[in-house]
């Protein structure tokens, strides 16, 4: 039996874009088209392509995939719908949000919006990872919209929706190495854009840091130190690390620290709980459902309510939480169920 042909359109190529074509191959031809261009200049170039792309390839294709909204998503909505396939948008995050304080989210940028909210309004349907990026409140930082999620910035939408959860491989993920006591990290990648300081929370880390002089908190992901100007000792900044490294890095630390401003479903935080690391996240979008009662919740963008926390957590028995953190990511979001889910909907 011949296998349904998917195109597979995304704009830079991630771990978690080659996860699910991984995912898919198993059953699927997936054509894949990258958007991306690293000049705005080019991105005419880039609509050229994929619009030839898409010539080429719309009349044997069975279905087309989008991982995430933007400029690259309208071109195959607006083919699926005019040769009448079948369209779907994974949304991840930034296709979700709109943070006017520190520039960041789909629908803060005016043209981004308008190419955001027409290939929603064009597909077949929407596969958020979580259900708050379709409409959530949002009390984390009082200076932002207290609504967010699509629907928050397209009214009347009618283009269904389903919820599908990010998944792991638990046995790729895995606790191996002592823990060192009193120690946190977070991993934040992105550095090319301005928000990236404030949304990933690493501003907090560093404010928080000096009020716990025997601990020691780490920033993976950053590629020059310079861009991060300590105020004290026990911060570490380390550059990126390869996806295969980073069970290892990991095992090391006690907590782990998901202080962001706004995430869809955060893979390092996934990952390093199934590496036993305690969770300490902030009370945005899919990061409660996600730790659950494995570790602890900021509910406001506030350095003093960190540092109570902080103390709270390691003060706790932190090796049953960190045990309790891998048993529910692996029983909650393992990647057989994101693959069941994705074949599911793609195959009608």
């Amino acid at each position: 039996m011949q296998r349904k042909t998917i195109l597979f359109f995304y704009n830079h190529i991630t771990t978690f874009v080659q996860k699910d074509i991984e995912l898919l191959s198993d059953n699927f031809l997936v054509l894949p088209h990258d958007f991306y261009t690293d000049s705005k200049l080019a991105t005419p170039f880039s609509f050229l392509k994929q619009k030839f792309f898409l010539l080429r390839h719309i009349l044997g294709a069975d279905v087309l995939l989008c991982q995430f909204a933007g400029y690259h998503s309208l071109l195959p909505a607006l083919f699926a719908r005019i040769s009448g396939k079948k369209c779907f948008i994974v949304v991840g995050g930034t296709d979700a949000h709109n943070f006017p304080g520190i520039g960041y989210g789909n629908f803060q940028k005016r043209l981004l919006r308008l190419f955001t909210e027409w290939s929603y309004t064009l597909c077949t349907r929407i596969l958020p990872k979580h259900k708050s990026l379709m409409l959530c409140d949002y009390e984390y930082d009082i200076v932002e919209p207290n609504k967010q999620g699509i629907y928050a910035n397209i009214k009347n939408l009618k283009t269904p929706y389903t919820e599908v959860f990010n998944g792991y491989d638990a046995e790729q993920w895995k606790y191996n190495l002592p823990k060192r006591k009193r120690t946190f990290i977070t991993v934040s990648g992105g550095w090319g854009f301005p928000f990236q300081y404030q949304l990933k929370g690493i501003d907090l880390v560093v404010n928080v840091a000096p009020h716990f002089p025997d601990c020691e908190f780490a920033i993976l992901g950053v590629p020059n130190a310079s861009l991060i100007q300590t105020k004290s000792d026990n911060v570490k900044i380390l550059p990126p690390a390869k996806n295969s490294e980073l069970s290892q890095i990991y095992s090391e630390f006690e907590f782990y620290l998901q202080l962001s401003m706004a995430e869809g479903f955060p893979n390092s935080l996934c990952e390093a709980m199934l590496c036993e690391c305690v969770p300490v996240g902030s009370a945005v979008f899919s990061i409660p459902d996600i730790i659950g009662d494995s570790g602890f919740i900021l509910r406001h963008r506030s350095e003093e309510e960190l540092i109570d926390l902080i103390k709270t957590a390691l003060a706790t028995d932190t090796a049953s939480l960190g045990k309790k953190a891998r048993n529910r990511i692996a029983e909650n979001y393992d990647v057989t169920t994101r693959k069941k889910k994705l074949l599911e909907i793609l195959s009608h």
